[in-house]
């Protein structure tokens, strides 16, 4: 009985299996298929994100555009310094006193140009020539005139001042109908006496009572001026600007005072102090760029315009000498010319026997943007020691600009300025106060230029 019961029970279960495997057969290859799906999870890899197409221009630094620097609409003709407007008025050349009892002068801050050249004894002049400048700083002491001093006025067609002078040059004055201020003979009224010093080296004037005398007599009060080439204004050498407006000096009485040494920082970034005018360029000297050689005079007028800038690209700085101290010797081994380069402000300091040479009115050190030392051909004339300097023969030269040495040569044509070459090709100038030291070719001119402590050669 029981064994039957368990034959129907075995069969009973068969028979249902049977049917459930029969209802389930159609979802075994999908339960298989699932089962083999979850195995492989775990080694599935993760799918990459959907790629995103990136903007060729937002993988490259973003271009930073050059900064233009803009260059002055009007530019002084003899400094390449910015003005407000042209200026046609005649450049002044002032014969100034050097002697050691005349030192420290006053007014040289406010030249345009300075030209040191051999006098008797031993001792050098200066030519102080004013043409952007209009005030009234005292200006001096001025001194006597000799033949070659006029043709250096001459050069640049500027009227001519001074007190007395040589034989010759007065039959050059009188005989050649040249305009000039003389405190001796014929203009009194522009100049006074300083008691604080001992005549002749007391005689004081400035540049508003000069060009007033020269108005009563009729002068000229504007000519044609030699155009300058000067490197085009550079923002990554703009060092600094110099004062707009009338100089923040007031002018001084002229009390004797020692050698008082200022930092050269304290000068504008031109060397030059003149009223209404910045200082649009402290370049790296190119110092091979050029201009066309042929040099004509140009009106102030259109001189001033920007277009006298000069530069090229192309010239390399990295074959010029540096010099960072220069020595000069005239004649006399007791009077020495220094001029020291400050990278900061790109200007040379002026030295006399190791001592900043100091203008007088401001107690600040003179300071220029280029110096040129010349060869000059002087010649004894007498027993009092007279000279003559022929200014026609050219001859070498070496110009130092922000810090660099440039060998070359000056030229002179008639009724044209005093210009420096190398390579056959004007040199542009930084803009600034430029200082022409003529200094004896003999025994040789090397003998008398000494550059960071070597003899030049």
């Amino acid at each position: 009985m029981n064994t039957g019961i368990s034959v129907l029970l075995f069969k009973e279960e068969s028979i249902n299996l049977s049917l459930i495997s029969k209802k389930f057969r159609w979802c075994m290859p999908i339960l298989i298929a699932t089962a083999l799906t979850a195995c492989q999870s775990d080694e599935a890899t993760v799918p990459a994100p959907p790629s995103v197409s990136i903007p060729e221009s937002t993988l490259q630094p973003e271009a930073v555009p050059e900064e233009t620097v803009k260059q002055p609409a009007y530019t002084a003709p003899l400094t390449g310094l910015e003005v407000k407007q042209p200026d046609t008025s005649r450049p002044i050349a002032v014969m100034i006193n050097n002697a050691p009892a005349a030192r420290p002068q006053s007014g040289l801050s406010q030249a345009d140009m300075v030209y040191e050249v051999l006098a008797e004894g031993g001792i050098t002049r200066l030519v102080a020539v004013y043409q952007s400048y209009h005030g009234d700083v005292t200006i001096g002491p001025v001194r006597s005139i000799r033949p070659y001093l006029i043709g250096i006025g001459d050069s640049l067609h500027a009227l001519l001042v001074h007190a007395g002078g040589s034989t010759d040059a007065y039959a050059i004055l009188q005989g050649g109908g040249r305009e000039h201020l003389d405190e001796i003979t014929n203009a009194s009224a522009p100049f006074w006496r300083d008691s604080s010093r001992k005549a002749p080296h007391n005689l004081y004037t400035n540049e508003v009572k000069l060009r007033e005398a020269a108005a009563k007599k009729g002068y000229e009060e504007t000519v044609t001026i030699p155009a300058f080439p000067f490197l085009a204004a550079s923002s990554e050498n703009n060092r600094a600007t110099g004062s707009s407006g009338e100089s923040t000096d007031a002018p001084a009485t002229n009390e004797t005072s020692g050698d008082t040494t200022t930092d050269a920082t304290e000068t504008t970034a031109s060397g030059h102090e003149a009223s209404s005018q910045t200082s649009s360029a402290h370049t790296t000297a190119t110092a091979t760029a050029s201009t066309s050689t042929d040099h004509e005079s140009t009106s102030a007028t259109e001189s001033s315009n920007s277009s006298s800038s000069a530069s090229d690209p192309a010239a390399s700085e990295t074959s010029l000498e540096k010099a960072n101290t220069i020595e000069l010797r005239f004649l006399l081994q007791s009077y020495k010319v220094g001029y020291i380069y400050n990278a900061t402000t790109g200007l040379y300091t002026r030295q006399i026997n190791g001592k900043d040479h100091i203008d007088l009115n401001n107690k600040k050190p003179l300071t220029a943007a280029n110096v040129i030392v010349l060869e000059g051909n002087y010649r004894v004339l007498d027993d009092i020691g007279r000279l003559s300097l022929n200014l026609n023969a050219g001859g070498e030269a070496v110009l130092f600009q922000q810090g660099k040495v440039v060998r070359g040569e000056w030229k002179h044509s008639k009724d044209d300025a005093i210009r420096f070459y190398s390579e056959g090709k004007e040199v542009p100038l930084v803009a600034g106060t430029t200082y022409y030291n003529i200094v004896p070719n003999t025994p040789s001119f090397n003998d008398h230029l000494t550059i960071d402590g070597e003899k030049w050669d």
